[in-house]
């Protein structure tokens, strides 16, 4: 950790700065704000909501083979190693330019909308490779809008606590619009409480009806901030190549730390979030009261976040994820051991209220270590690219879910479990058990180790926001003196 101490007097001395005349080119982060730069994940996390049980409807109902499911995900992912840099390096150049992100949000958000609904409500006769086009484009269509919007946050917040704030926010409103889609089958006027391919068409009709405003809502609210550039903090670098690119990324020692917790924690929940609907309905039995008890567990989840979020602050984000990750855990340990014999929804909703509860937390800590990490990588390479940083966040999200519910279908159908069926041998459901929960639980007691390295804490974000806003002063006063000697030249005479 010798990389980050900070010597911040000797600092301040050598630019003849004083502590108390810095401020910040940010004013402070407003609660309207926090909300607007919330409000438009109620709508998307609304669309994203059916992503969870996406493989078990497509299995069920429209006859795709869970292996040729897992093939999607797998071309899928290779496909975001592509989109998702390039999605945060144009993010960063724009941000550069003018300030802010907003253009990409909102194509995003729309094209998210198209996209949902094609994925959403195929054709009877639907088949692998039309699954796969409008699976890849429901995917870019997100990553368009999450990457920039989560950069966005990071150029709102100020301090570490404001980070909380704002990502904390933003989460709420996350697991809001995934609470709404998950009450959708409990609606009366439909004839199951059961999710069926008319429980998705009307999600993305009412979700898509709310994007709009939303979003309106949200691109007026905000305002726009312009840091000093990379070329403003070094002249003689006119852009970055592949290579500087690549070195802010690999050379940046607490983002690859917590990279790797990521990951753990990544894998864990996409193994248990992909099989979670195809175990509760065809080996529970307990598919009509899925959607209660998801929606149960998710008002426990954003009940928590209140909690988190004071743990955070009191304690640190480091300890707070750990110890939401150890409740997680322990949620999958006891998932892994209900069986039909032994279970009814109680039981269900008690293991995935300590899963969700846990997870609630990763949500908003990672983005807001995250972004905390983007400052100190600002202060160390010369340039902000939060949303090179973020494209590298939401690949590994989507990469190692992916991955996770790969290796979670591909076990399932090795050892011959089958959804269709109504009854399964002793291999399967083993087999299913430590697909679902006990090797996710692993993966996610695992992430610990890495997430107790992870090296920057509030006390060090302050040091490092007290660097960047020495660096501001300085290029601020640059630019003031070239403007001003730029006035003194006479104009040529004719």
């Amino acid at each position: 950790m010798c990389y980050l101490r900070f010597n911040m007097a000797a600092t301040m001395n050598q630019n003849r700065i004083k502590p108390e005349t810095l401020t910040s080119n940010k004013t402070a982060l407003t609660q309207k704000q926090a909300v607007a730069y919330g409000l438009p994940l109620l709508a998307v996390s609304f669309l994203y909501g059916p992503i969870g049980i996406l493989q078990g409807m497509y299995a069920k109902h429209f006859g795709l083979t869970l292996t040729a499911i897992a093939s999607v995900l797998l071309i899928a992912r290779l496909f975001d190693a592509v989109s998702d840099p390039l999605i945060g390096y144009f993010a960063d150049r724009y941000y550069a330019r003018r300030g802010h992100r907003k253009p990409f949000v909102v194509a995003g958000g729309l094209l998210f909308i198209v996209a949902s609904w094609f994925l959403y409500v195929p054709p009877i006769d639907v088949s692998t490779s039309y699954f796969l086009v409008w699976f890849l484009a429901f995917y870019l269509a997100y990553t368009l809008f999450e990457i920039p919007h989560l950069a966005w946050g990071s150029a709102l917040a100020n301090d570490s606590q404001e980070k909380n704030r704002a990502y904390g926010i933003r989460s709420l409103f996350a697991f809001f619009g995934t609470l709404l889609f998950y009450t959708m089958p409990l609606l009366p006027w439909f004839d199951t409480n059961e999710f069926t391919p008319e429980t998705l068409k009307w999600s993305v009709l009412v979700a898509g009806s709310c994007m709009l405003p939303l979003l309106y809502f949200s691109i007026k609210t905000l305002p726009s901030f312009k840091r000093p550039s990379h070329q403003e903090c070094h002249p003689q670098a006119k852009k970055d190549s592949v290579r500087v690119v690549l070195q802010a990324v690999f050379a940046n020692k607490p983002l690859l730390t917590l990279t790797a917790a990521h990951i753990c924690t990544g894998f864990g929940s996409g193994m248990w979030f992909t099989l979670l609907f195809i175990v509760v309905d065809a080996y529970l039995g307990l598919g009509a009261q899925f959607a209660m008890v998801y929606a149960m567990s998710f008002a426990f989840g954003i009940l928590s976040l209140k909690f988190w979020y004071l743990c955070a602050n009191r304690w640190g984000k480091q300890i707070a994820w750990m110890v939401a990750m150890a409740l997680s855990a322990l949620g999958l340990l006891c998932m892994g051991l209900l069986s039909p014999e032994n279970t009814d929804w109680l039981a269900l909703l008690v293991c995935m209220t300590l899963i969700t509860s846990g997870f609630a937390c990763f949500s908003f800590i990672v983005p807001s270590l995250l972004s905390d990490i983007v400052d100190y990588g600002t202060w160390k390479f010369g340039a902000d690219r939060a949303a090179t940083y973020f494209s590298l966040f939401t690949f590994v999200n989507k990469t190692v879910a992916a991955l996770g519910g790969a290796l979670a279908l591909a076990l399932a159908g090795w050892v011959g479990f089958d959804p269709t069926l109504a009854a399964h041998d002793d291999l399967a459901i083993s087999g299913v058990r430590f697909a679902v929960a006990w090797i996710p639980a692993l993966f996610i007691l695992l992430s610990i180790f890495f997430i107790a390295r992870i090296p920057i804490t509030a006390k060090r974000h302050r040091a490092i926001r007290r660097r960047l806003d020495i660096r501001f002063h300085r290029t601020s006063e640059v630019a003031e003196h070239s403007v001003a000697k730029s006035a003194e030249i006479p104009a040529p005479s004719s």
